[in-house]
C-alpha cells in the first residue's frame, strides 16, 4: 500500500490488479475531518473501498480526500478545489490516470459531484480520461443546508466548537439557484462541451430518500424534507436537467414606453396581458434530441450520511445501494445501447424502492414523526432565472403560476408547490420545490398525470426610477406541454429574458431649426 500527499490531497492506492480501471473516491463538503491519517480516510469512506473490490473484482482503487482544510476555508472556491485536484493528478505518481488509454472511474459524494464536473470543464482533455462517473447523493443543483450553513449562527458554532471556518465560497455555490453552478451544468449541454459526445463520460446518479430518526427532531426544514436524504433533494442530485428559455418576440422591442406602461398597469390591476410579447424560444430535454437519459435511481432506506443508513458507509443501506453501483460499473464504456439499458435498470430498481415503501407498516404519529411513506413521494425542482436583455439580474419581481380552465380530476401545478427560495446572491433566481407523487389508496399516485393548463405571469419593477419599465410576461402552457417542463426527481431551469424599456425622456433628440 502506497501513500502520497500532494497539494492538500491524500491518495491511497493498491497496486494489485493494475490492468483494471482505477476508481477515484471524492468526498463532499466538510467531510475531511481533523487529521490526515489513515483512520480519517476510513472514517469518511468506511468499508466502501473493500466493498467496491468485492462487487466488481477491481483491485486498483485510488482514494482521493480533499484534505482537512480545502472545503472549510472561507477563501477557498470550487475552482480552487478543482485546480488542486488537477495539480494532484499531474504529480509523477498519478499522471498516468490522465492518459486516455489508462483512464479512471470516479465515485463522488455530495459536493464532490460539483468538484469533478467543474474539473471536467476547466481541466480535462477531450475526450476525458474519466470514463464512468458515479454520483452518490451529488449536490448538483444545491442543498438547503448551504443556506442554513452559511448563516452567522452556524459560522459562530463552527468556529467556537470546531475551530474551523464555514467554507463560505463553497456554500455559495451550493445554494439553490446559484448562477455559477447552473451555468456550469449548462456548459456541459453545449455541442462543443457535451459530456457524452465530446468528453465521452458515462454518468450515473443515485440519491436516497431516508431521513435518520435522530435528525427529525431538529428545527431545520432542510434536514427532513420529503424526497430528500436529509441533505440533498433527489431532484437536486439528478443531472438530467430540463432546460427552457423564454424571450421577448422581435415585435416587443418596438413597443413604445406608453404601450409597455399600459401592460404594466393591466398587470397591477389583475387584468389579462398580451400573450404575444414573449415566447418559449428553446429547450433541451434529457432523452430527446441526442441527449441520453442519465441513469438515476433512489435506493431504499438510504440517507446522506450515518453508519447505518449512509449512502457511502451505511451498513444497513448497502444492500440497496450495491445493485446500482454494480450496474454502473458493469456498463460498457463505449456502448450507448448498454448505457441506455442501465438507465432502465436504474428505473426498475427505483420502482422496487416504491414497492418496499408501500409495504412499510404505519407508525404511530407523534410530534416528531409522520407517515413513513411520505418521504418517498417524488418531488421536482423548478428554477426561474430572470435577466434583462443585457444579461443583468432582475431583482425585484413577482412570479404567478395560475392554472386556467381546470377540469375535473386535473391537477393545478401551483397546488404541488411545497416551498420556494430566492438565491441571496443571484437575486433574480427563484427555486420552487414541488411534490409530484402522492401516496394514496395503497400506491404512489402521479400528480403530473393530468395537469391543467398554466398561465405563467411575471412582473418586475425598477425601484430606482420611474423612467424604466419591465414589460410584463404572460405565457400560456398547456397541461400536456407542462409535462415536458416538470418530471419526478428532476430539476428544470427556465431562463427568462425580460425586456427592460426606457422612457423617451431617457434619451431625446431634437431638431435644431435655427438658421
Amino acid at each position: 500500500m502506497m501513500v502520497c500527499r500532494f497539494w492538500g490531497v491524500i491518495f491511497f492506492t493498491d497496486k494489485r490488479g493494475a490492468e483494471m480501471r482505477t476508481i477515484l473516491l471524492i468526498h463532499g463538503y466538510s467531510s475531511e475531518g481533523r487529521s490526515t491519517n489513515r483512520s480519517t480516510i476510513e472514517k469518511i469512506y468506511g468499508d466502501l473501498p473493500q466493498r467496491l473490490r468485492s462487487i466488481s473484482g477491481i483491485g486498483n482503487v485510488a482514494e482521493l480526500d480533499l484534505s482537512r482544510w480545502i472545503s472549510l476555508e472561507d477563501g477557498v472556491t470550487l475552482d480552487d478545489i478543482s485546480f488542486a485536484m488537477q495539480r494532484a493528478l499531474e504529480s509523477d505518481e498519478y499522471s498516468h490516470l490522465l492518459q486516455y488509454n489508462k483512464g479512471f472511474h470516479a465515485i463522488t459524494h455530495s459536493t464532490g459531484a460539483l468538484v469533478i464536473r467543474n474539473w471536467l470543464l476547466n481541466h480535462s482533455p477531450k475526450p476525458s480520461p474519466l470514463r464512468h462517473l458515479i454520483h452518490l447523493a451529488g449536490a448538483n443543483f444545491g442543498s438547503g443546508l448551504a443556506h442554513v450553513g452559511s448563516g452567522q449562527l452556524a459560522r459562530w458554532g463552527r468556529e467556537i466548537f470546531d475551530g474551523r471556518e464555514a467554507g463560505i465560497q463553497v456554500l455559495r455555490e451550493l445554494e439553490f439557484g446559484c448562477g455559477k453552478t447552473l451555468d456550469m451544468h449548462l456548459q456541459l449541454l453545449k455541442e462543443q462541451q457535451h459530456l457524452f459526445d465530446v468528453y465521452k463520460v458515462r454518468e450515473f446518479c443515485l440519491c436516497g430518500s431516508q431521513i435518520p430518526k435522530s435528525m427529525r427532531k431538529l428545527p431545520i426544514r432542510y434536514v427532513k424534507e420529503d424526497s430528500s436524504d436529509c441533505t440533498v433533494r433527489t431532484s437536486a442530485s439528478n443531472t438530467n436537467l430540463r432546460y427552457f428559455t423564454v424571450e421577448p418576440q422581435e415585435s416587443a422591442y418596438r413597443l413604445s414606453f406608453k404601450e409597455a406602461r399600459d401592460q404594466h398597469r393591466r398587470r397591477q390591476r389583475g387584468w389579462s396581458l398580451s400573450s404575444l410579447d414573449y415566447v418559449i424560444s428553446g429547450q433541451s430535454i434529457p432523452g430527446m434530441e441526442g441527449r441520453p437519459l442519465v441513469p438515476f435511481g433512489v435506493p431504499f432506506e438510504t440517507a446522506h450520511l450515518g453508519k447505518d443508513y449512509g449512502i457511502v458507509s451505511g451498513a444497513d443501506s448497502w444492500q440497496y445501494v450495491e445493485p446500482f453501483i454494480k450496474a454502473a460499473l458493469k456498463t460498457k464504456e463505449t456502448d450507448m445501447a448498454d448505457y441506455n439499458k442501465t438507465a432502465l435498470q436504474f428505473e426498475k430498481l427505483t420502482a422496487e424502492t416504491e414497492d418496499l415503501a408501500s409495504s412499510l407498516v404505519d407508525i404511530k404519529r407523534s410530534l416528531f414523526e409522520w407517515h413513513p411513506r411520505r418521504q418517498y413521494e417524488a418531488h421536482a425542482q423548478l428554477i426561474f432565472r430572470i435577466r434583462d436583455q443585457d444579461g443583468r439580474q432582475v431583482e425585484h419581481f413577482d412570479i404567478f403560476l395560475k392554472s386556467v380552465n381546470v377540469l375535473r380530476k386535473q391537477t393545478p401545478i401551483e397546488t404541488c408547490i411545497e416551498t420556494d427560495h430566492v438565491n441571496r446572491y443571484d437575486k433574480g433566481t427563484m427555486t420552487y420545490y414541488l411534490r409530484t407523487k402522492e401516496y394514496r389508496d395503497g400506491s404512489f399516485q402521479d400528480k403530473l398525470f393530468n395537469l391543467a393548463d398554466l398561465e405563467l405571469e411575471i412582473s418586475a419593477h425598477e425601484p430606482g426610477t420611474d423612467k424604466i419599465l419591465y414589460l410584463p410576461i404572460s405565457v400560456t402552457i398547456s397541461g400536456e406541454d407542462l409535462k415536458q417542463f416538470i418530471q419526478h426527481h428532476q430539476t428544470t431551469l427556465v431562463d427568462i429574458t425580460m425586456l427592460r424599456i426606457p422612457s423617451d425622456d431617457v434619451f431625446t433628440v431634437l431638431k435644431d431649426n435655427r438658421n
